[in-house]
């Protein structure tokens, strides 16, 4: 029987998280152990995956996104003594500062044990592609030192594997291209009429269009920009709702924001939901300005659900979506364009339910079969 260990930055649920716990709780009982270890404490994915008792799961108390010297020498020592107690075959690494150190970990476990481990990681959006030059020079830079440290690179999409052959972090030959699948027995959708139970009564009542999406509040979300999408459209009169499902570091950056626009009765902060992919149905659109991304599980589920879909053309999103055909793409950071496909959606339901079918149909080709069966591959290559 093969051991998996999964190393993941953070245990708060998002795109990531839900990477991980599908291909955990998913794997062959009979070939394979998994075992999940991430950071910050008890997050939703530890409380996910209590359910499946054939999957370990471990607290790395010094895994954070941002650590300090000191945290990530101690959150490194902590690394090397899991792979001693645990002795795994493969070492599959998520996120950036999971990816980072959790490599230098597995370099310096092997080379003291002289144990043979593989050493997988995906790459769920560069993260050297956020905003800020310095910031995107460190984290290309440690890309670039700990590459050499893994034995094989999974990209969610054709344009990350381009822009890491052409930023030269590694041969192409380490890269593997596995697009993200949903489990075609999740999520399970709530009716429309049951779905509409979680919006404010106001909201309930006005019987207006709402706009919606899941995201966890981080600035690579860009819901900053969908905020002042929803302000221009109040600008000119146009009486629709917005919902938001997440919570994070943002939040009272987005909550002044919301203020200073004075759209508190048109906007909602649902925060955090578990399994907030079933209230899909709530929404009459669906958007994600997000400005970094890797292949969103929230525009997949949203392509499940069968809503229309306006979306920054980052990341995996336009393999995901064909543009004016399945959704629509609009550029990153621009409120205005977003406000106007917003506004054109709106008024046009024939081009709603046009996008929504085409959107479903295509959803066939991401399944989470797929993704498992060529990661397993990956494990035995």
């Amino acid at each position: 029987m093969k051991k998996i260990l999964y190393l993941i930055t953070s245990s708060e649920y998002g795109g990531a998280q839900k990477y991980v716990f599908d291909l955990a709780s998913n794997l062959p009982q009979a070939e394979y152990q998994a075992i999940v270890a991430a950071g910050n404490g008890d997050g939703e994915l530890f409380s996910r995956l209590a359910d499946f008792p054939t999957v370990k799961t471990v607290k790395i108390l010094n895994l954070k996104r941002l650590p300090g010297p000191l945290t990530a020498w101690r959150c490194l020592k902590e690394i090397i003594k899991l792979l001693i107690q645990e002795k795994p075959d493969v070492l599959h690494l998520n996120s950036s500062m999971a990816g980072c150190l959790g490599s230098w970990a597995a370099k310096v476990y092997k080379k003291n044990t002289k144990a043979s481990l593989k050493v997988a990681y995906t790459v769920h959006g560069w993260m050297f592609l956020e905003p800020g030059f310095l910031k995107s020079q460190i984290y290309l830079l440690a890309e670039k030192i700990t590459a050499k440290w893994k034995d094989a690179f999974i990209v969610l999409s054709e344009r990350d594997l381009k822009i890491g052959v052409r930023k030269k972090i590694a041969p192409k030959n380490k890269f593997v291209k596995i697009y993200n699948g949903l489990n075609d027995k999740a999520p399970c959708f709530l009716t429309k009429e049951t779905a509409r139970k979680i919006l404010p009564a106001e909201f309930q009542k006005d019987n207006l269009p709402v706009i919606g999406t899941i995201a966890n509040f981080y600035h690579t979300k860009g819901l900053q920009y969908l905020i002042e999408a929803a302000r221009l459209l109040k600008e000119k009169n146009k009486n629709i709702n917005f919902i938001i499902f997440g919570d994070g570091p943002e939040k009272k950056k987005l909550e002044k924001q919301i203020a200073e626009s004075n759209l508190e009765k048109n906007i909602f902060l649902a925060g955090r939901i578990p399994s907030a992919a079933q209230y899909l149905a709530a929404f009459d659109i669906f958007v994600l300005p997000s400005v970094k991304e890797g292949l969103p599980y929230a525009i997949l589920e949203a392509m499940a659900a069968g809503l229309p879909i306006v979306a920054t053309n980052v990341g995996g999103i336009p393999e995901l979506i064909e543009n004016n055909v399945s959704g629509i793409l609009v550029e990153l950071k621009n409120p205005t364009a977003m406000a106007k496909a917003i506004e054109n959606l709106v008024r046009d339901e024939d081009k709603q339910k046009n996008l929504a079918k085409n959107a479903r149909r295509s959803i066939e080709r991401f399944s989470l079969k797929s993704m498992l069966f060529q990661t397993l591959a990956l494990y035995k290559d």
